[in-house]
């Protein structure tokens, strides 16, 4: 009585994945009738994905007896159930058996997962911030030095967005930024970094460059997709940016490589029409 009216799943299974027992919550917490969960084939409740580390776990669960450890499962309605599995190995008459209490920690790991989330990501934009986009240039540089990398950096400064704010309100302003950052985001790689350095500044790390050349190609694809017109309601709202590269040099600080960028930008902003500049150390090949 006392294990079946536990909150926490508890099933036992043999080592190659048939259950032995299982309790009402275990069913419940996939999402299972009893009857379903039974006719269950080996390790139904895992998701597949999961299943290449099921041996690896299994032998040190014997090996020290007992094991807590994150897992996750795979409920019926195709959602990903987080639990905390403390698992333990116990000699039977008819065989071994693997005894595990599992405790939905979803709603948990989702909260830290949001935390972390805000924590290195734009509230507004959803892009990276000045902390993640510090973490992911030194990654980057120090892959640069260690593999002879070619990284670049794109400074990006919107123009004409103060008017969008004053003619049509700061609401307004923050639906044109959101959909310029998804354009941004969308316009490079999973392994390049967008980030928002605050207001209508933009910074863009271009990780492992087969050539110098192509950080200006990735340049005009993003001012491309700037001016692109925003559509809102029964506004057509037309933004362009002024952009600033910077190619990594073996051995330069990070803050000298965006500093590069921004001058640059700065220059091509100075200019007084929309477009891009590289800023050029003396002697450094032509982008």
């Amino acid at each position: 009585m006392i294990v079946d009216g536990s909150a926490d799943a508890i099933i036992a299974h043999t080592l190659d994945g048939r259950l032995v027992y299982f309790n009402d919550a275990a069913a419940a917490q996939y999402g299972y009738t009893r009857e379903e969960f039974e006719a269950l084939g080996p390790y139904g409740w895992i998701p597949d994905d999961d299943l290449v580390n099921v041996p690896a776990r299994i032998d040190l669960i014997r090996e020290r007896g007992s094991r807590l450890f994150p897992s996750h499962g795979a409920p019926r309605n195709g959602q990903i159930v987080h639990t905390e599995v403390n698992a333990r190995h116990v000699k039977t008459p008819d065989g071994e058996i693997i005894i595990s209490i599992m405790r939905d920690v979803t709603e948990r790991v989702l909260v830290e997962q949001e935390i972390r989330h805000l924590a290195f990501h734009d509230r507004l934009t959803g892009l990276a911030n000045r902390a993640k986009l510090e973490d992911d240039l030194r990654l980057a540089l120090h892959s640069a030095d260690r593999y002879n990398d070619l990284v670049g950096v794109v400074f990006l400064d919107l123009d004409d967005f103060k008017p969008v704010n004053d003619r049509l309100g700061h609401a307004v302003g923050d639906r044109v930024l959101c959909e310029v950052s998804d354009r941004m985001s969308a316009a490079v790689r999973e392994c390049d970094t967008v980030a928002r350095l605050g207001g209508d500044e933009f910074l863009v790390l271009i990780t492992r460059l087969a050539q110098r050349e192509d950080l200006a190609a990735v340049t005009r694809k993003l001012s491309q997709e700037i001016e692109r017109p925003v559509i809102i309601g029964e506004h057509e709202i037309r933004v362009s940016a002024s952009a600033g590269l910077a190619v990594y040099r073996p051995g330069e600080l990070a803050a000298d490589l965006t500093t590069r960028a921004d001058h640059a930008m700065y220059r091509a902003k100075q200019a007084g029409v929309p477009g891009w500049e590289a800023f050029l150390l003396e002697n450094e090949n032509s982008l």
